[in-house]
């Protein structure tokens, strides 16, 4: 089996109309639309989905808040999907939709997805940089981003309260591979064949349990900040940042999100 990344993250909320426009706010392309759910897709075609927090087609919530009550993995082929499915059976109830994908719950109650990918590459359209010994760009200005257009969906955290047995069943079941962890306190996976530092950050923080935010890298760093600035201007509030992370040196800026968590812009 060969999973890639993330290709949807499915939220349970309570104010679906604001959500909506957090989401379109935040820069992602609505696709889909209606009174009971929306869907946005960032650059590369990974997708968010709001739907009320009482919709019965949700898996049910791990804590009385909104947040994600799914994510959806992306496969490579339907081979992959199969293979998982199999496997999960073993010790659990799945669910398979017409088009293949494969549903079950996961441990800590986090609903999980698995489906073919429909993600689409992305191409090189970051600034050209100047530096000392470094000179990339000539004649021409660097971008200036009015505002954000994520581009690839790279992460999800959330709080946990088995350290040892909730990271040992994505890797030893689903195939991630450790990248970074923090002593006693929580670990960096990705997915087999993902590119990323990590597409899942699972914090050991008990009695806390549930969803803390979701990543979405931008073109370069300027973007960030572009992105970061028009939120702030349409009153969204800062939940951190702007700064740099010491594990990944990724430059980031997080927004509150009422769809649960936080939302990052990344790069």
């Amino acid at each position: 089996m060969s999973l890639i990344g993330i290709e949807k993250l499915v939220f349970g909320v309570d104010d679906l109309d604001l959500c909506k426009k957090f989401w379109r706010d935040f820069g992602l392309t609505e696709v889909e639309d209606s009174t009971e759910h929306a869907i946005f897709a960032c650059a590369s075609n990974a997708k968010v989905e709001v739907r009320d927090t009482n919709d019965p087609v949700l898996p049910p919530p791990v804590i009385d808040a909104p947040g994600v009550r799914e994510i959806v993995w992306a496969a490579d082929s339907l081979k992959s999907v199969a293979d998982i499915a199999n496997e999960l059976s073993k010790d659990r109830d799945v669910q398979v939709d017409d088009d293949g994908t494969v549903h079950a719950i996961g441990p800590e109650g986090l609903g999980i997805g698995f489906q073919k990918t429909k993600r689409v590459p992305l191409e090189d359209a970051g600034t050209k940089y100047n530096a000392p010994w470094k000179e990339e760009r000539f004649d021409q200005p660097a971008k200036f981003y009015e505002c954000a257009t994520p581009q690839h969906l790279a992460h999800a955290v959330f709080y946990i309260n088995d350290l040892e047995g909730t990271p040992k069943f994505y890797q030893e079941r689903l195939g991630f591979k450790l990248t970074d962890a923090y002593t006693d306190r929580g670990c960096f996976l990705r997915c087999d064949a993902a590119v990323d530092h990590h597409n899942l950050f699972l914090i050991y923080m008990p009695p806390n349990k549930g969803f803390h935010h979701t990543a979405f890298e931008v073109r370069d760093i300027h973007e960030v900040f572009g992105g970061g600035l028009r939120m702030n201007e349409l009153g969204w509030k800062t939940h951190l940042g702007p700064g740099r992370h010491n594990v990944t040196s990724a430059y980031y800026w997080y927004f509150r999100n009422p769809s649960g968590g936080a939302a990052e812009y990344g790069f």
